[in-house]
């Protein structure tokens, strides 16, 4: 309605028609786009968006939570919704400005204004004309003075938007912005209003001249009575959520007149779709065409249907009983999850081997279900790239998903096509396809934890762009405890605040779960999370088949002055034991899998010599952050083919194994760290309990704090031997190690004298985006991601089931267009995907074309890279083996590559003289 009730541009300006907003890329292709085409085209796409998101209640919700805050204001929450809406349609407004149209849209129907405070500009013009309508207007309504001081102080938070659309960021200081300091650097802003004042007189708006002191007027800004109305979380997510909606609307519009493309698939589930979905998990057989795997969740469901009936538990190690118990578990997690669907905030707490992914998966289409298609997406959020590719594989087969309905945003996941190449289209489907992935424009989401939080944080425009894409969506967060503790408050802060504020159902789920929500970040002290598997402790994580699947050996970990030699002969002598035990296929006689991890890289690089040439095992391999991609999908590969089981491996390892690679290992060594850290690690072995007697030795080693520099590695080191082994036996992570850091938290809180949280939450609702965003990383330290330009094979691994490629049939196919072939040994050149890169940056093209072909690229160049910390010493030693010139362009390009680097050994850090290279 508000957007039907607005004037036309042609009904408020005279010869509107000759007005531009934009000109094709190519003269005489077609005809300029007028402004009233261009803003209509955008309100447009503004309602298909909130409609499609569902957006109309989320922002009354939001509104009215504003002002509930202020029980004084009653009386306006419909200007409140007109004001946030006009933004969008006043936001070009300023293109009437005569030098906008000669210099930008070289118009021959004006001509220059000399001289002009605001030169060809026009967003703080279109800012400038909506705060003298919109005053004028809260002037004349039947507001009382309270309200029109919150209406004209809102409205300048929203203006923001427009003064803000073109620029790539928000900043902390909006008064500078609202007080035009970029076009009052050679006038006055008495002047600079004077001259202003012409165009809102062009709109025919009639303004009460003592209105326009409002304007730009700092003093007014900075008063009391005004600012008092921002210290408040619902204006910071309005004006996010404004900011969303208007920049992504004017990209779609501009998007849908300059490349001819115009977007109607926003990638959302429809209530046909997801009644689909569900029908396919819970009443097929088999996941697959081929009925070759059975869909065990059938019958989950099937016993379901039944409200007396409860699972057995049962408590004698098996591999039946284990699925029996995972079955348990599925049940009890949809029954509290169809208790407590009105609720946003959910814990799934399940011990590892539990089936957690698929407990999630389960949950996350019960939600769908209930809510008919209100909620239409979901996001998984995972602090590794390696959760991302499992998850993403197994969201696509329980939920029969085609490639056009999930996607994976992260560095190493390459281009995305969903529109496929049409004859009559010159760019391919590469227009729509880049908006798909800029836009997230897919049912299905999976992400980095820095992505995701990022979305919820940041100050810049091109992230924000997907705020309102979470609106009535079920995020899923994996491996919680992988944050660092400094950032739990803000975590769990921007969790349970945009729940509210945009209804997002939110899962967090790991098998060592720090309880967030104890910290003492607001007033409201109330538990209002709810937890799928409330008896989880009791009635899994200590039955038996979990608590018993791994044994602790902590007799290593006395020895202050452990040798690599004494570790080696330890290791050595316990898999030759284990060798000979044999358990069927899972595990014949005269084999072993053997993993052992360290804190260091150059540790496990020194561990990895001295057994590498060993007359026991057959491979020794070797993983840390430096091991390319394509080496690691091999070694993870090789790992899980049934057809290597009858060989003994050995893999020395960082600590990048311990969660998200689903190897199953039968014994284990590990450098303590932290405990739930040594738990993580403990989840690679004996993962289905087919196996007897599987150990993981706990030693001491390297030094683990100079990587962990909070509270957890310090009361972990203080937990007397018999508390450590006591909470990796009965996985009781809480009372004795995470209830101890969130004490230590919220102590912090309490001290008036230091930094802490509290000053962080002031910043979000003063409405300080920039420091909000840089305040709040989740990643701390830089990196420098190094370019190996070695050949690098096609093919990953073969075995009768499949053919495992480095590179998408997409990705090779791209590279064959641009004439870089395989060579005789079948592998890849890195310097010829290397010069390509180069060229496609240094060439002029296209914006989506180039944009298209960078996003290929970098699916592609992420088989080249790994990153090192970004210290002064490491980039003043890395400079010696790079090509200067071709490190200008994002990577580090490692010329000389040779003297420090293996494919298959990774990083040697002999040639540096920086301890950080110890660390990777």
């Amino acid at each position: 309605m508000i957007f039907k009730n607005n004037k036309p541009v042609d009904q408020l300006l005279k010869n509107a028609e000759k007005y531009w907003a934009h000109t094709p890329s190519l003269e005489g292709l077609k005809e300029p786009e007028t402004l009233k085409e261009h803003i209509e085209l955008v309100n447009v796409y503004c309602e298909k968006l909130i409609e499609t998101h569902h957006l109309d209640s989320i922002i009354n919700r939001l509104i009215e939570s504003f002002l509930s805050e202020f029980p004084e204001l009653d009386k306006c929450g419909d200007y409140l919704k007109k004001l946030f809406l006009d933004t969008v349609i006043y936001h070009d407004y300023g293109k009437i400005n005569e030098n906008f149209q000669v210099d930008k849209m070289r118009n021959p129907g004006f001509t220059k204004v000399k001289p002009s405070p605001i030169s060809s500009r026009h967003s703080s013009l279109g800012g400038f004309i909506y705060l003298a309508n919109h005053f004028q207007e809260i002037h004349a309504k039947n507001f009382n003075r309270q309200e029109k001081v919150m209406l004209f102080a809102i409205s300048w938070y929203f203006a923001y938007s427009i003064f803000k659309h073109h620029g790539f960021q928000f900043h902390d200081d909006i008064e500078q912005s609202l007080c035009f300091s970029k076009d009052t650097e050679f006038v006055d802003i008495a002047e600079l209003k004077d001259f202003m004042k012409s165009y809102v007189e062009q709109y025919h708006f009639e303004v009460n001249p003592a209105l326009y002191n409002l304007i730009g007027n700092p003093k007014a800004l900075k008063d009391p009575s005004f600012t008092k109305y921002q210290k408040s979380f619902p204006l910071y997510a309005l004006c996010r959520l404004n900011f969303s909606l208007l920049t992504a609307s004017d990209y779609l519009a501009t998007n849908e007149y300059m490349n001819c493309a115009p977007l109607n698939d926003f990638g959302v589930l429809s209530k046909e779709r997801i009644d689909t979905i569900f029908e396919h998990v819970t009443n097929h057989n088999f996941l697959d065409k081929a009925e070759e795997k059975e869909n065990y969740n059938r019958w989950t469901y099937e016993k379901l249907k039944n409200e007396t009936y409860f699972p057995e538990k049962p408590t004698q190690r098996s591999g039946t009983n284990l699925n029996k118990l995972r079955q348990a578990m599925a049940i009890e997690t949809i029954r509290n999850l169809r208790k407590n669907i009105h609720r946003n905030l959910f814990y799934i707490e399940a011990p590892t081997g539990g089936g957690k992914t698929n407990l999630s998966l389960l949950s996350v289409l019960d939600i769908l279900k209930a809510y008919d298609g209100k909620i239409n997406k979901v996001f998984y959020v995972f602090p590794f790239t390696t959760l991302i590719t499992q998850t993403y594989k197994s969201i696509k087969e329980v939920f029969a998903l085609g490639d056009d309905e999930v996607v994976q945003l992260h560095s190493k996941a390459g281009f995305k096509e969903k529109e496929t190449e049409k004859e009559d289209d010159n760019y391919g489907g590469n227009k729509i396809n880049y908006i798909h992935h800029l836009f997230a424009n897919f049912p299905f989401t999976l992400l980095t934890h820095v992505r995701f939080f990022d979305i919820l944080k940041t100050d810049r425009k091109e992230t924000n762009y997907l705020l309102h894409r979470l609106a009535n969506s079920v995020v899923v967060i994996d491996e919680l405890q992988s944050y660092p503790p400094q950032h739990w408050d803000k975590v769990i802060y921007f969790i349970k605040k945009f729940a509210s504020a945009l209804n997002i159902k939110f899962i967090l789920m790991s098998a060592t779960l720090p309880k967030i929500d104890k910290l003492k970040i607001d007033e409201n002290k109330q538990q209002d999370f709810s937890y799928l598997l409330p008896n989880a402790k009791k009635d899994y994580f200590q039955n038996p088949n979990f608590c018993d699947r791994v044994n602790f050996d902590l007799s290593l970990s006395g020895k202050k002055e452990l040798q690599l030699d004494e570790l080696a002969e330890t290791l050595l002598k316990t898999s030759k034991a284990y060798a000979e035990k044999d358990f069927g296929e899972i595990k014949p006689a005269e084999s072993v899998y053997t993993i052992i991890e360290f804190i260091f890289k150059k540790s496990a690089s020194d561990f990895h010599q001295l057994l590498k040439d060993n007359d026991f095992f057959d491979e020794v391999f070797l993983l840390s952050g430096t091991i390319l991609e394509p080496r690691r999908k091999y070694i993870i590969d090789y790992l899980k083919n049934i057809e290597n089981r009858k060989k003994r491996v050995l893999l020395v390892t960082t600590q990048v194994v311990e969660a998200g690679v689903d190897i199953d290992m039968d014994i284990g060594f590990k450098d303590r760290s932290l405990i739930d850290s040594d738990e993580q690690l403990a989840g690679r072995i004996n993962r289905n309990i087919n196996k007897k007697e599987c150990r993981l030795f706990l030693f001491k080693y390297d030094k683990a704090g100079l990587i962990y520099k909070d509270e957890r590695l310090k009361i972990s080191q203080k937990l007397k031997p018999e508390e450590y082994r006591l909470i990796l036996r009965n996985k009781d992570f809480d009372r004795l190690y995470y209830d101890k850091v969130i004490k230590k938290r919220n102590e912090a809180y309490d001290t008036k004298f230091l930094k802490n949280f509290k000053d962080y939450r002031n910043l979000v609702e003063s409405l300080k985006f920039k420091s909000v965003n840089d305040q709040f990383k989740l990643i701390e330290q830089n990196n420098i991601s190094c370019f190996i330009p070695l050949p690098i094979p096609i093919i990953i691994s073969e075995n009768k089931e499949k053919t495992e490629y480095t590179f998408s049939k997409s990705e090779r196919d791209f590279l064959e267009k641009h004439s870089i072939f395989p060579n005789k040994e079948n592998k890849i050149s890195g310097e010829e995907v290397f010069d390509l890169y180069l060229n496609i940056i240094q060439q002029k093209q296209g914006f989506i074309t180039k944009k298209t072909s960078q996003k290929i690229l970098q699916g592609i160049i992420s088989n080249f890279i790994f990153s090192i910390f970004a210290s002064d010493k490491i980039k003043t030693e890395i400079i010696k083996f790079s090509d200067e010139e071709k490190s200008e362009f994002g990577y580090q390009y490692i010329e000389s590559w040779k003297k420090f680097y293996d494919y298959e050994e990774g990083f040697n850090a002999d040639e540096f003289q920086s301890i950080e290279t110890q660390f990777l």
